[in-house]
């Protein structure tokens, strides 16, 4: 059996990646897998809830205090929790766990576990995001074994000098027996004052400029004008209240303000979503986005941005529509073709929903990565000096 340790650093309640790990954890097969997961946290940090989530799902959870932005002291609890649980894999999710990951192996010489990395997507936008994104690709050529999420994002990874052969491509994926309209509770429609028969065009995801959000209300503008009895919803927060502050204020700017709510987070995404007819993004920087997953799942037409995995995510024409970014325009008119024609919607969400069934079942999955992490172990100990199991756990003492 393999021990695993997945390793991420975020803030508050995460995202897309931390969806994926926490699931991960709880269906990996015990035969298979033991897990362990531990999350690098910023001690300023006062909204996270990660760990609460965690153990409400029964997983083995660890967290490390982080006191500023490198805290070497990680390196060492990361290291104790090797040692104490003869971790065989330790699988960061973001340059700073990667980074961390790295130094631990280091510090562990030919003995370390083997070094396992997901390539999410690098979402900052500006100079810092590209210096996190340097970075990252510079550890991960240093990697075992690699996982982008999509095709886009492997082809970003082997264009930076990633070796190709290292590099794994393995879609997210949704457990669509959770993710169903049969489970979907009441709507949000009086909560947020959202008039009966009103078609709604919503968003769930951060409030962070790499989501673009400007280009969003724009368009949403544009279809508010076509279709004046539409209503604009978006779902989630960010790290500071910054952006939405401005995203509210160009809203009424727009003329769009008393016709959009801005939800903040919301645990309850099924309802969320049952509240829709119509799911838009205008997403810059994207991995494999799990919101349109989780849309597609529940029966919605997406509209998005033909950023990076959205592409392989929506058939355009068939279960959405696929728009260039920042193009208010074109992403308004395929909103409002979708608002008008009641028949289109209704055959794009079952379309959509059957793709997922067919394509990003996470069931299916799961068992490729624990393929590849059995792969990975297996090479891992045959390159070692004292190859065998035993051995190796014993150095590890």
């Amino acid at each position: 059996m393999i021990r695993l340790l997945e390793l991420r650093n975020t803030y508050k309640w995460g995202g897309g990646p931390d969806k994926t790990i926490l699931l991960s954890a709880e269906r990996h097969d015990p035969k298979r897998v033991s897990v362990d997961v531990a999350y690098i946290r910023d001690e300023s940090d006062r909204e996270f809830q990660i760990g609460a989530t965690a153990r409400a799902r029964g997983l083995t959870f660890l967290e490390i205090p982080e006191r500023g932005k490198l805290d070497l002291r990680v390196v060492r609890a990361i290291r104790d929790i090797v040692r104490e649980r003869r971790i065989d894999i330790i699988h960061g999710h973001d340059y700073k766990s990667d980074f961390f990951a790295y130094l631990v192996g280091r510090s562990l010489g030919r003995r370390r576990p083997a070094l396992v990395s997901t390539a999410h997507a690098w979402v900052i936008v500006g100079r810092r995001g590209e210096l996190y994104r340097r970075l990252d690709l510079f550890l991960m050529k240093r990697f075992d074994q690699l996982i982008a999420v999509s095709h886009a994002t492997k082809a970003e990874m082997v264009a930076a000098g990633v070796p190709a052969d290292r590099i794994a491509v393995v879609h997210n994926a949704i457990d669509t027996d959770a993710w169903s309209s049969e489970r979907a509770g009441g709507r949000l429609r009086t909560e947020w004052g959202l008039p009966e028969g009103a078609p709604v065009i919503g968003y769930v995801g951060r409030i962070m400029p790499e989501k673009d959000l400007e280009t969003w209300l724009r368009a949403a503008a544009a279809a508010g004008a076509r279709v004046p009895e539409a209503r604009f919803v978006l779902v989630g927060d960010g790290r500071d209240g910054q952006t939405e502050q401005q995203l509210k204020e160009l809203a009424r700017t727009l003329g769009i303000g008393a016709r959009t709510v801005f939800a903040g987070y919301r645990k309850d995404l099924l309802s969320v979503y049952a509240t829709f007819d119509v799911f838009m993004m205008s997403s810059l920087r994207e991995g494999l986005p799990n919101s349109i997953l989780e849309a597609m799942a529940l029966g919605l037409p997406v509209v998005t941005s033909d950023v990076a995995g959205a592409k392989e995510l929506v058939a355009d024409g068939v279960t959405g529509f696929v728009r260039p970014q920042r193009d208010a325009a074109a992403l308004a008119a395929a909103v409002t073709n979708l608002v008008v024609d009641t028949d289109l919607r209704a055959r794009m969400g079952a379309a959509g929903r059957r793709r997922v069934e067919s394509n990003f079942s996470f069931t299916g999955r799961l068992t490729r990565v624990e393929d590849l992490y059995e792969r990975v172990v297996e090479a891992r100990q045959a390159r070692r000096p004292d190859s065998g199991r035993r051995a190796v756990l014993e150095g590890l003492e």
